[in-house]
């Protein structure tokens, strides 16, 4: 576990330094003044409380179940499986994973947590482990991101910032594969 972190840091910064490097951008200085603190009161809290459920409830329940449908939907029609299949051969040589994780890493493109609990029942070696979790880690954790993304920054936005995740994770996983004795 203690390596996950170590390793997800170490990328984060690195990541953070090169795209602070080559990507533009200006941050004005920030200073606001901090207004005392008071405790609310029941009712604004109930208010705000109920506006922060409805709209969990009216915009993110439907991409959740719109997201378990697709992989369901995938997973059914055997999509998943023939993805998987194809990338076998880039798992086995780039990430140093056996082909059975081909299909739970694809999975994790759209859901997270099926992902993850695939995993274990592979028996991988610790160290294979360790590159399965930083390349699922290191990507979005459900298909309402990209959903959310798109409707935010734009479709053109959404797929750079998804290539540069996938091209990233992919990069962390074939290093983490290369230096193996290093962790």
């Amino acid at each position: 576990m203690a390596s996950v972190y170590v390793v997800l840091l170490i990328v984060w910064l690195i990541l953070g330094r090169l795209m602070n490097l080559t990507l533009s951008g200006f941050s004005p200085e920030l200073i606001v003044e901090i207004p005392p603190y008071r405790i609310p009161s029941l009712r604004a809290w109930m208010a705000k409380l109920w506006f922060r459920i409805k709209d969990f409830f009216l915009e993110a329940t439907p991409l959740v179940l719109g997201g378990i449908f697709l992989v369901n939907i995938l997973d059914m029609a055997g999509i998943l499986e023939r993805i998987g299949r194809a990338l076998t051969p880039f798992f086995h040589k780039v990430l140093g994973l056996p082909p059975s994780t081909a299909v739970p890493v694809v999975m994790g493109m759209f859901r997270k947590d099926i992902a993850m609990g695939l995993l274990i029942p592979l028996n991988l070696t610790a160290h294979q482990m360790l590159v399965a979790v930083i390349v699922l880690s290191m990507t979005f954790p459900c298909i309402a991101t990209f959903v959310v993304m798109w409707k935010e920054l734009g479709a053109l936005r959404m797929l750079e910032a998804s290539a540069l995740m996938i091209c990233s994770a992919v990069a962390a996983g074939a290093l983490l594969n290369l230096f193996p004795a290093a962790l």
